[in-house]
């Protein structure tokens, strides 16, 4: 008689066995005692090998073999007096995503090797970041990607390869999408890490915007796969794990498919034609693009232009910049804010980071002060494959831009942050830490020139996953543009300055600089705004370990340097940049 075939399934010293009936069958072991995977900050990521074996009779005919997580994944999509939410749930943890969207890291994926894809996501991870968006205008990566985030703790996102374009639905595309479709779902289900497929980006709002329901004139333009193909296939082979048809989508035809108060939304208008401060105009329900530019390192540019004077509009600086109108739109950004350095590249190339930072600093503050109405931020983005003026946290060749190390703090447990409200001016303390923050603040009231206007203390306490909401006294309030106010707590710092610095009267920044090996120390004697050390103006290859700072008088910051062979003071107060007045 024929032997029958047979599947073994083992999962942390558990063995099951089942029967196949014809070629398919279901075998179900059950894993008492198993150790939860969490994402990074809410707990350990404990990982177990799988090993499936076909049998026929005691003859091993093949084995699979995965490493898996054990976890639960919600999406919660209720609606309520706010909208329709959007909101990740796991283990039963409702979470504010902190997240990056993820593109192919080099123009060549066969030059992203395990070791790269470890040290990108290492740094995201190190930023504070809890998700990451694969962009469906990039690839589906390879196990590499996954993998590591498994072990980082990363969330993963995972866009359909389908972006910003019409798809005709017809044969033979049709049967191609599925079957890729098929085979990236059943490739990467095992991965703990990944908690929710989506079916494109932008494609649903470029029907209802971009004018292509009339240039299409009946045509199929891929609808059907985000709302038909494409979540069939998730419900058939991966049925644990949400589905969104789009990003941007409010759920429903009924509605504006980028409705900020119903499901994701891309916040565009800013940067292409509003200022950054209009992010304080909305609370969406999950923001999952933003973005606003800035160049790459000096170091960086330099390697890519090396017979380049460079210049805002040299030939080269203008080829490393695709945006549409990307230097018109960065020029108008900064002159709402700044006085713009014409003929100093040096200047400009430092204001551009500055008002990076400032605008994603500007929109994430917010969004983060309005937990849980708005229940995430993904950044675009985080990497880049070429050296180019974009708007990304990591440039082409990994130097950090001073946006990374501004997400450090955007994306901290902790987070204080001084917001304009309609009742006044309020201290926002962001707490997803998993215990109760309590304390004391510590509000100034001061001068432009460093004296102490007002002052006062005012007890913290938020608990877990929360935030708190402490009325700043309206005798604190800053009256004009030479005065701004100062919060501290536990060593976290907010300040507000209720005017553009193009309005405020610095005095001429003075500070004394030091140098040792692996350090950098600026002790201010004046106010010190936004200062930061470009480290490889020093060294190409030296790095520093932190971005902007600002200093009061009297007050000290050593930043770290690696890759420096030769400090000097001189050097090092070359490479040292800070707001300065006007004219």
């Amino acid at each position: 008689m024929e032997a029958s075939l047979r599947v073994e399934a083992r999962v942390g010293g558990r063995v099951a066995r089942a029967a196949l009936d014809g070629s398919s069958g279901t075998v179900r072991l059950r894993v008492p005692d198993v150790r939860l995977w969490w994402p990074r900050g809410y707990g350990e990521q404990p990982l177990y090998d799988v090993e499936l074996t076909l049998l026929h009779g005691e003859e091993v005919l093949d084995v699979w073999r995965r490493r898996i997580g054990f976890r639960t994944v919600g999406l919660d999509r209720r609606p309520d007096a706010h909208g329709t939410g959007f909101t990740l749930v796991v283990n039963g943890e409702r979470l504010f995503a902190r997240g990056v969207n993820w593109i192919p890291d080099d123009v060549f994926p066969s030059r992203v090797t395990r070791e790269r894809y470890r040290r990108r996501l290492g740094q995201a991870a190190a930023a504070g970041v809890d998700l990451v968006r694969v962009w469906g205008g990039g690839i589906y990566e390879s196990e590499d990607f996954y993998d590591a985030c498994d072990e980082l703790g990363l969330l993963v996102w995972q866009d359909f390869p389908f972006a910003c374009a019409a798809y005709p639905e017809e044969q033979p595309l049709r049967g191609e999408v599925e079957a890729e479709a098929r085979e990236n779902v059943v490739r990467l289900m095992p991965h703990p890490s990944l908690v929710l497929w989506n079916g494109n980006n932008e494609n649903l709002w470029g029907f209802r915007d971009w004018d292509w329901e009339r240039r299409l004139a009946g045509n199929s333009w891929g609808e059907g796969y985000y709302l038909g193909v494409l979540p069939r296939v998730v419900a058939e082979l991966d049925p644990t794990r949400p589905y969104t048809a789009g990003s941007p989508w409010s759920g429903s035809w009924d509605r504006h498919p980028n409705d900020p108060a119903h499901g994701t939304h891309h916040s565009w208008e800013v940067w292409n034609r509003e200022d950054y401060a209009d992010y304080r105009l909305t609370v969406p329900r999950f923001v999952a693009e933003f973005g606003w530019q800035a160049p790459p390192a000096f170091a960086t540019l330099a390697r890519a232009l090396p017979r380049e004077e460079l210049a805002p509009d040299s030939p080269g600086v203008l080829h490393h910049q695709k945006a549409d109108d990307g230097n018109g739109k960065l020029r108008r950004g900064l002159e709402r804010h700044f006085a713009f350095p014409e003929g100093d590249f040096d200047r400009w190339h430092y204001l551009m980071q500055v008002n990076q930072v400032r605008a994603l600093a500007t929109g994430i503050e917010h969004w983060r002060s309005h937990w849980p109405v708005c229940a995430g931020t993904v950044v675009w983005q985080l990497n880049d494959c070429w050296p180019v003026t974009s708007w990304a946290a990591i440039d082409g060749d990994g130097r950090e831009k001073p946006l990374y190390h501004e997400l450090k703090r955007l994306y901290a447990d902790r987070l204080l942050t001084l917001q304009a409200r309609e009742s006044g001016l309020v201290l926002a303390a962001a707490n997803q830490g998993a215990k109760a923050w309590t304390g004391v603040v510590r509000l100034r009231r001061m001068s432009v020139e460093g004296a102490v206007v007002g002052e006062v203390e005012v007890e913290l306490g938020v608990e877990a996953r929360t935030v708190g909401i402490v009325a700043v006294p309206r005798e604190l309030e800053p009256a004009g543009a030479k005065e701004f106010l100062v919060a501290d707590a536990d060593g976290l710092r907010a300040v507000h300055f209720p005017v553009p610095d193009r309005e405020i009267p610095y005095s001429r920044p003075e500070f004394d600089v030091t140098v040792a090996p692996g350090a950098v120390t600026v002790t201010a004697h004046t106010l010190v705004r936004d200062l930061l050390l470009q480290a490889d103006r020093l060294q190409p290859e030296a790095r520093a370990d932190r971005g902007l700072v600002t200093l009061l008088p009297g007050e000290r910051v050593t930043i770290g340097v690696r890759g420096w062979q030769t400090p000097d003071p001189a050097a090092a107060r070359s490479a040292l940049y800070c707001m300065e007045p006007a004219g």
